[in-house]
């Protein structure tokens, strides 16, 4: 039978996802002790309604078994233990209470009790993300005290008694909760990994994005080229052709001046007027073909610099990004000067630079963080500043690295195939053009990255 529901064939980290599991079950854990430990006054309200007579015993007893799960929360926290064994041990504790006092209360009583302990039991287990052989666990403990303790206190009777008064409910549910809890674990575990390979997805489409718009810089850098270079051919060829024809209508009314006077050409001055002749008409023909002017190219980058306002290229960045952020749920925040900022740079490669920055800025920052991006003029200058303020910065050491990756910006196809690349070439293309890139992140100020150009 085929599965449908399998996830396709990914190479999944493993330890990644060994962390992702272990946050969830820390997380599930952490809201279910907390919700046993004040489950407290539920109980010590079924012991006065059904105990009169040993509540204040049950009371003691409760508060005895609370002390020991909080001192096992607190005390485990402290030293760092896993989270699966701080929860065994509380969960471990609060059922082997629950089941003692299920085996001596006396079975006419037993029943709301029986009832409670199974909500308790399909609840953990509706709650909990825990392998299953905890759940089978706990039960088998559970099952085992109650027997024991109804064994202790009704030595007579048989276990009959035992089952229509709650136990045989207590018992059903637990073990339906341990399927739940087998069902529940599948579950999670499978959804984990189809996040991870969303996650893994998402990354990948941000560098095939970055990759997309490094192709359309190469287009629009080479297709302004071609219509420089189209615009020197033309100028040259019309130059040249208008040099040409001058030259052909002279040599022309040359001739036409020696033809009338052909009389007194003697024969081989006429064939050398003829050939003079044939020579100029075919120079006239190539000067209506005349098509072709070629400029050497030699693969180096060169700037043509203009002066523009720079506010809507920071503006034109941030929205050709939105989609890329929503993917890896980072908010945008644009806070741009009302006023022109004018500056003396390449606008092509200053569009390559602002989006080389932002996508590198949002594939590497924390998911779910937000982007705050400003521009203005300061000092003589433009400043254009991408603040990330977040609990867990990229890091200097990590940034030292991308930054410091290319030392040529010439190297545009190595800086396709490798992770971080686009913040080297940033730096390299700001650099040519006169600007300045800086960068700092850290716990205190998040990842701050600055651009700084001269103002025109």
């Amino acid at each position: 039978m085929i599965d449908y529901h399998r996830i396709p064939y990914v190479n999944i980290d493993r330890a990644k996802l060994s962390n992702e599991l272990v946050k969830r079950g820390a997380y599930y854990s952490n809201v279910a002790v907390w919700t046993l430990m004040f489950s407290l006054p539920l109980f010590w309200l079924l012991d006065v309604l059904f105990m009169k007579e040993d509540w204040i015993f049950l009371l003691i007893i409760r508060l005895i078994f609370f002390s020991i799960s909080y001192f096992f929360y607190i005390f485990g926290t402290k030293k760092r233990w896993g989270h699966e064994l701080i929860l065994n041990l509380v969960v471990g504790v609060n059922i082997a209470l629950v089941s003692m006092i299920c085996g001596i209360v006396p079975v006419s009583l037993a029943m709301p009790y029986y009832l409670l302990a199974s909500i308790m039991m399909l609840l953990l287990n509706t709650i909990l993300f825990w392998r299953p052989i905890f759940a089978q666990l706990h039960s088998a403990i559970s099952f085992t005290i109650i027997l024991f303790m109804y064994s202790l206190n009704n030595q007579t009777g048989g276990y009959s008694s035992l089952i229509s008064n709650g136990g045989g409910v207590y018992f059903l549910v637990s073990a339906f909760s341990i399927m739940i809890a087998f069902n529940r674990y599948q579950i999670v575990r499978r959804e984990t990994e189809k996040n991870l390979i969303i996650e893994e997805s998402n990354r990948r489409l941000l560098e095939q994005n970055e990759k997309i718009n490094d192709q359309h810089h190469i287009i629009d850098e080479k297709n302004r080229r071609l219509k420089e270079l189209s615009d020197y051919r033309q100028n040259t060829l019309n130059i040249m052709i208008h040099d040409l024809k001058n030259f052909i209508g002279s040599n022309q009314i040359s001739i036409d001046l020696i033809n009338r006077k052909s009389s007194n050409l003697t024969s081989d001055q006429k064939e050398i007027l003829s050939y003079i002749t044939m020579g100029n008409e075919k120079l006239h023909y190539l000067s209506q073909k005349l098509a072709e002017s070629a400029e050497a190219d030699t693969g180096k980058i060169t700037y043509h610099m203009e002066q523009f306002d720079i506010i809507p290229e920071v503006e034109k960045a941030a929205i050709t990004l939105v989609d890329a952020a929503s993917i890896k749920q980072v908010n945008l925040q644009v806070h741009l000067s009302p006023s022109e900022v004018m500056v003396n740079i390449d606008k092509i490669f200053l569009r390559h630079i602002l989006f080389k920055l932002l996508s590198n800025v949002i594939r590497f920052i924390q998911k779910g963080s937000s982007v705050s991006i400003h521009a203005n003029d300061l000092d003589g200058a433009c400043i254009v500043e991408i603040i990330n303020k977040t609990a867990n910065p990229i890091g200097m050491e990590k940034l030292d690295e991308y930054f410091s990756r290319l030392t040529n910006p010439n190297q545009s196809d190595l800086a396709t195939n490798q992770s971080g690349m686009g913040f080297s070439i940033a730096k390299q293309l700001t650099e040519d053009m006169g600007g300045l890139l800086t960068y700092e992140s850290n716990v205190t100020v998040g990842n701050y990255f600055k651009l700084k150009f001269k103002l025109a």
